[in-house]
């Protein structure tokens, strides 16, 4: 009955989530000696995902089956190969923002689509009874 929307929208929320711990921890760490800026991967896991081919199920009408991953989750990676000040720290605060922008404009958009998803449905089914 449920499209993927509504296994893609929320792991994309959680994802942002995620994001905006790990955006808030690197800016915590700012002026931290040594501190390596973490980041969060999940667009492009999900891109790998959509693109494979070896999802397709073989089914007599699309509508049956869905064999959409529900399992699919973001992961934190260390970006260890850079330094930008003296101590090894590499963290740019105007960057950690502007991510922390983009991160909750992300965030805003993906609720109200999941929102207009469920009142989609929600209006179906008050037509049907």
């Amino acid at each position: 009955m449920f499209n993927s929307l509504f296994y893609t929208i929320p792991a994309a929320m959680d994802a942002a989530m995620l994001r905006e711990e790990v955006i808030a921890h690197n800016i915590a760490n700012v002026e931290t000696p040594g501190y390596k800026r973490k980041d969060v991967v999940f667009e492009d896991e999900l891109r790998k995902i959509l693109e494979r081919n070896d999802l397709k199920l073989k089914v007599v009408n699309e509508k049956h089956f869905s064999n959409f991953p529900t399992s699919i989750s973001p992961k934190i990676i260390t970006q260890g190969n850079t330094s930008i000040t003296n101590d090894k720290n590499n963290v740019d605060i105007d960057y950690e923002m502007n991510l922390l922008v983009q991160n909750t404009l992300r965030y805003q958009v993906l609720s109200r689509l999941l929102s207009m998803n469920i009142d989609r449905y929600n209006t179906a089914l008050r037509s049907v009874v």
